[in-house]
């Protein structure tokens, strides 16, 4: 039986609807009933995934907030923060002079504010709204004075994949780069990603990564479903995202996620 289910959100616990199956929320449900721990994680910050929680109605008991890619996981319940990693304030900077060069935008939570360079970015309207925040714009982050645990590059899908390789070798080594959407390169500190987060909850609660189950479906969810004793990628993940798990299950348009948890947890129903 698994002690922790960690979860991405979307192409995994949503639907193309963006909503959770009946299905799936009573696999779930009966999961945390029966002792499990559930954790979201997302690029999304804490404040977007405590929005999403209280939409779908999950509640907070037994629930843990992988936000930002593992950057910053905190306990959704007591709000004990569990791990917190910010970028190097340097690193910022080289970033969003790369943004500037290339003509792209950026953005990054603070608080209940996401903060973008432009206001006319890619998606830049849509991302607050979508994780209950305000908008606001500051072109260069380093004026927040605040420490940061990710920068958000967007752009057109078509732009960001001719850009991608050039962040990557102009980063190596100083952060850890993740495609979470073709329009969203994620840029987190060195060694933060998904996994790190789901080690980081298992480290704290003494919890043998062996126990734990991790679901996916894109670049950014690898490292996750590799950190987890069952790595699970949806039907509908990438292909080599499929590679890299344990095993395939049901898209997430046809409850991927209840399929499996439905072998290890008896209905009490």
């Amino acid at each position: 039986m698994f002690r922790l289910i960690a979860v991405d959100i979307d192409g995994t616990l949503l639907r193309s609807d963006k909503t959770v199956s009946p299905r799936t929320r009573d696999a779930l449900r009966t999961a945390r009933d029966q002792g499990a721990v559930l954790m979201l994680a997302s690029g999304r910050p804490e404040h977007g995934l405590r929005h999403l929680a209280e939409t779908l109605g999950l509640g907070l008991e037994r629930l843990v907030l992988a936000s930002c890619n593992g950057a910053a996981v905190v306990d959704a319940e007591t709000e004990e923060i569990i791990c917190h990693r910010t970028l190097d304030p340097a690193l910022v900077v080289r970033v969003l002079d790369l943004v500037e060069e290339l003509g792209l935008a950026a953005m990054t939570p603070l608080g209940h504010v996401v903060q973008a360079t432009r206001e006319d970015g890619y998606n830049v309207s849509a991302e607050a709204p979508a994780n209950g925040m305000e908008l606001a714009i500051t072109p260069r982050f380093e004026d927040l004075g605040e420490p940061l645990h990710k920068v958000l590059v967007c752009a057109e899908p078509a732009l960001l994949a001719r850009h991608v390789e050039t962040f990557r070798r102009e980063l190596h080594g100083q952060a850890e780069l993740a495609l979470s959407a073709p329009f969203y390169l994620e840029i987190t500190p060195p060694g933060v990603d998904k996994g790190s987060g789901l080690l980081d909850y298992c480290a704290a609660r003494d919890l043998d990564p062996a126990e734990a189950a991790a679901f996916g479906d894109n670049e950014n969810d690898l490292p996750m479903l590799r950190a987890a004793g069952t790595g699970v990628a949806m039907g509908n993940a990438l292909d080599h995202v499929k590679d890299g798990a344990d095993r395939v299950t049901a898209s997430n348009d046809d409850d991927g996620i209840a399929v499996v948890l439905e072998e290890h947890f008896a209905s009490t129903s």
